[in-house]
């Protein structure tokens, strides 16, 4: 018997159990059967089947420190090592203006 035929049967059986009106007890002594069965069957075809979701999260791409350099007609040098010191730079531009 393959394990789809098993998930049939058992399918089967839990939805006569439960036509029934008896208790598993009851229902399972009249079938010959395992109350543990009966219980695993219940467990394993009620459990959400696991579905390997694969999740891409985009992560930043972290690049080296490339030097911004600013050289001004009248000779000032700027040089910024870092990106968020690119926040002053109007402010730096407006005061070497």
């Amino acid at each position: 018997m393959t394990n789809n035929d098993k998930h049939h049967l058992w399918q089967e059986r839990l939805q006569q159990q439960k036509d029934s009106g008896n208790t598993i007890n009851d229902w399972c002594a009249q079938h010959q059967l395992s109350v543990q069965r009966f219980y695993y069957w219940q467990k394993k075809l009620a459990a959400p089947k696991k579905q390997n979701k694969n999740i891409i999260v985009p992560l930043p791409t972290i690049a080296p420190p490339c030097p911004i350099i600013i050289e001004t007609p009248t000779g000032y040098r700027v040089s910024f090592s870092n990106s968020s010191a690119l926040v002053v730079l109007p402010q730096l531009l407006k005061m070497l203006s």
